[in-house]
């Protein structure tokens, strides 16, 4: 199974709220054969498309400084059980800073991985891959 077609059936939520980089991300996602992506603002918009989607996602990317839920309550929220069938789901912490504090974070977060922007193609399809078991 090439990469390509094993990440053509992928479902990623893309969390972030300035507009330039959530496209940045959803564009190096379509090029690495991820076409099925959903956009949240913050963590209260991506807690919500999480309870009304009707296909399951199976990756979410998430930026961690947004406005009204930033992305560590987001992970948080999901990691105790907000929206049940998604406890177990795979995040990416997105991040313009990759200091020792916001790593700490993301290891008690039980964050799949952490990418600095903007991301390299190649380094976030290496992380979508292990997140994902492929």
């Amino acid at each position: 199974m090439s990469t390509a077609s094993g990440l053509s059936s992928v479902i990623v939520l893309v969390v972030e709220d300035e507009a330039f980089s959530l496209r940045f991300v959803s564009r190096i996602l379509q090029k690495i054969g991820i076409t099925s992506v959903l956009e949240a603002e913050n963590g209260t918009d991506a807690l919500t498309v999480l309870e009304d989607s009707e296909n399951k996602i199976d990756l979410i990317i998430t930026d961690i400084e947004m406005p009204e839920m930033d992305g560590y309550e987001l992970v948080r929220r999901v990691r105790y059980g907000a929206v049940p069938q998604y406890k177990d789901i795979p995040i990416l912490m997105l991040t313009g800073q990759d200091t020792d504090s916001n790593v700490q974070k993301a290891r008690i977060h039980k964050i799949n991985g952490y990418i600095v922007k903007p991301p390299k193609i190649d380094q976030l399809q290496m992380f979508i891959e292990g997140a994902l078991g492929l």
